[in-house]
């Protein structure tokens, strides 16, 4: 039988949450450095402006994504039994029919209707 526990999925979905965090913020630092070049009225390249915010719509767009998940796992959690923990019981289900399979095969009782 399968324990569930969201606590897993969710602890996966912080850590991914901060490696985007960290990626948006190192992001950001550039663009205030490129801004401060062209404040001070030095010469900033278009190409570096362009490989500065390439990958920024990619970065929001995923943090959006990571959010949403979060909140749905957080969300299930919740509806999550008492102490967090929750049984599989799809998997239990398929586990006793292989079981009863077995033993039908092994006593020669044959199949039973359902």
């Amino acid at each position: 039988m399968t324990l569930i526990t969201p606590g897993d999925d969710e602890a996966r979905a912080d850590e991914l949450m901060l490696s985007v965090e960290d990626s948006l913020g190192e992001l950001r630092h550039q663009i205030k450095d490129l801004t401060k070049k062209i404040d001070a009225g030095e010469e900033v390249k278009a190409t570096d402006v362009k490989a500065t915010l390439k990958d920024l719509p990619s970065t929001l767009a995923t943090f959006l994504k990571l959010e949403v998940q979060l909140a749905e796992i957080r969300r299930t959690r919740s509806q999550v039994a008492q102490g967090g923990y929750a049984l599989d019981l799809d998997f239990a289900k398929a586990e006793v029919r292989c079981a009863l399979g077995r033993l039908r095969s092994c006593c020669g009782a044959g199949e039973i209707s359902g």
